[in-house]
């Protein structure tokens, strides 16, 4: 067995879906599938199974999970001890947003202007990438993963032209089947939240356009261009004359926002930062500094 087959191994096992991981390593996914393909040759064990569209860990794959996810995260600390015995990384924090990016970028901004000598890495896209601080998204009540992990739980609500929203404020999806829809791309946490409540509520979105950047899908809403999804705090207000932002009367439209810290004992920074981003959060989704 390599490290690298291991690494591979574990991000598919994070996520349980090939194509997902395949983009967060940035490897094309044929040569990501025959990476894992290897590993079970070499083990003699199925290590995934479908399930549907997706794949899920076998019984011998969730054994080799729980076995080596702390390994790797100990050489995860390998670098950090090194900086940190240098003296080089005390005022960085690294933050990983795999969701809620805006919102997490104003409280990036807001603390820089606290403490302005420290400095941050942003990642987006690399899975294999370290940091301190992560921000990411999963269905309203799912298992959050790391122990000590914070969830925000926020309404998901459908951005409509105004003249659709009825006296009760709220809206149901079933008056727009075939309506154009603005949607995040599939790569994108969100977009595989609001794929997976549209399943479980029998109802499959007309999407007529899709971008990976969360700026242009609220622009094409905001012009009226298609419908869309629109979390109720963290997308910040929609700023439309003529389109609104209206609760789903489906009260399962919701998602949690997890803050998570590393495992590994965090820089000072990095801990100020990671108190800060919680309270942050938690008044953002109270309404507040929006």
């Amino acid at each position: 067995m390599e490290l690298l087959q291991l690494r591979y191994f574990h991000e598919v096992a994070q996520t349980q879906h090939m194509t997902n991981s395949a983009k967060r390593l940035g490897v094309a996914q044929p040569a990501l599938t025959q990476a894992i393909r290897r590993l079970e040759g070499e083990l003699d064990a199925k290590l995934f199974e479908r399930q549907g569209r997706n794949i899920r860990l076998t019984p011998c794959g969730q054994a080799l999970e729980d076995h080596i996810a702390p390994l790797l995260s100990g050489l995860e600390q390998v670098p950090d001890v090194i900086a940190q015995a240098k003296g080089a990384e005390r005022n960085t924090v690294r933050v990983d947003v795999e969701a809620a990016t805006l919102m997490t970028v104003d409280a990036i901004a807001a603390f820089r202007a606290a403490c302005p000598q420290t400095a941050f890495v942003i990642n987006q896209a690399n899975a294999a990438a370290r940091w301190d601080v992560r921000v990411k998204t999963v269905l309203a009540g799912a298992a959050v993963g790391a122990k000590g992990a914070h969830a925000f739980r926020e309404r998901i609500c459908l951005a409509v032209p105004r003249e659709h929203v009825s006296e009760s404020g709220s809206v149901a999806l079933a008056d727009f089947a075939g309506a154009p829809f603005v949607a995040l791309a599939g790569t994108r946490a969100f977009r595989a939240v609001c794929d997976e409540l549209c399943r479980q509520a029998g109802f499959a979105p007309n999407v007529v356009f899709e971008s990976d950047s969360p700026d242009v899908v609220r622009k094409f809403i905001a012009l009226g261009l298609g419908v869309g999804f629109w979390p109720e705090h963290s997308w910040g207000a929609l700023e439309s004359a003529d389109v609104a932002l209206a609760p789903i009367a489906d009260e399962r439209f919701a998602r949690d926002i997890v803050v998570e810290a590393a495992a590994r004992p965090l820089g000072q920074k990095a801990a100020e930062f990671h108190a800060f981003l919680l309270d942050f959060v938690g008044r953002r989704m109270n309404g507040e500094g929006e």
